[in-house]
């Protein structure tokens, strides 16, 4: 989630509740998983693979790759010291054996050429100014006829919310201005294509992927919808004031006890292989 130039993901101890960001990247990884790690397997991940979890944060998806890997390795990049101790402290009894965890940048990786069968970018490249770069040095630590998946968003298809939340709209675009300055960018999920294409891979595919509180339940979404914690380092640098958030909240949680309501969110798959020869 962070790279060793600049990045808009919060840095160790910056978000003013970092437990509840946790929970939110927990309960994300949750519910998208399955039906990611079925794109996956039809992208060739096999149980015997050597992957790259690039960016790879607190490793809930890490470890998620692990239990499906058991003949292969997994390999957690992730610059941030923090994040890199989350992971550590819930995987450290598969740490040394297939599961290594290592503290370096997606633009600029301490990791050897050619190492990897299969590279995933999970909701990192929007937290980068250099994603371009990233995919280069990607493809680097990729064997020749490896993958490249980059799981990320378009905040232009971001989802969908029934009925609709008046001021939940003012409150992401507030967010995504914010993203920007910090030299993010919630509509990457457009420019991964052609970057990829420009990086050296080729067959580039796209995969949507959906998850909504219909099939799973709105328990399992509502996290992705508590403004006051997605917000909390806004307030904090004066980009949105609490009043705007409380009355936001408010608006949510009237969304949440209508068991009518309906929430999506959606996410994009982008898959390229690298040149150069066969897959193992």
């Amino acid at each position: 989630m962070t790279t060793a130039t600049r990045s808009s993901y919060y840095s160790s101890g910056e978000h003013p509740h970092p437990e509840y960001e946790l929970e939110r990247l927990r309960a994300q990884a949750l519910v998208f998983w399955p039906k990611e790690l079925r794109h996956l397997q039809q992208l060739g991940l096999r149980a015997d693979m050597d992957v790259l979890d690039a960016g790879c944060g607190p490793g809930f998806i890490t470890e998620a790759l692990l239990e499906n890997l058991p003949q292969g390795t997994v390999t957690g990049l992730e610059l941030d010291a923090g994040l890199l101790a989350e992971a550590r402290g819930r995987l450290a009894p598969e740490e040394g054996g297939r599961l290594k965890l290592i503290q370096g940048s997606v633009t600029e990786a301490p990791l050897p050429d050619g190492g990897f069968d299969l590279a995933l970018a999970r909701l990192v490249l929007q937290h980068i100014a250099e994603p371009a770069q990233a995919l280069t040095e990607l493809g680097r630590l990729l064997r020749p006829g490896g993958r490249l998946v980059v799981a990320d968003a378009d905040d232009a298809l971001w989802g969908s919310i029934h009925p609709g939340i008046p001021g939940l709209a003012d409150v992401m675009e507030l967010r995504r201005r914010h993203q920007s300055q910090r030299g993010g960018n919630r509509y990457v999920g457009r420019a991964v294509p052609a970057m990829m294409r420009a990086a050296g891979f080729t067959g580039i595919t796209v995969e949507a992927v959906a998850v909504t509180s219909d099939e799973l339940g709105m328990d399992a979404l509502a996290g992705q919808l508590d403004v006051r914690a997605r917000t909390a380092l806004m307030v904090k640098e004066g980009v949105i004031s609490e009043e705007q958030v409380e009355r936001t909240q408010e608006e949510v949680e009237r969304f949440l006890a209508d068991p009518a309501s309906s929430f999506m969110l959606l996410m994009f798959l982008y898959s390229g292989v690298k040149q150069g020869g066969e897959h193992r």
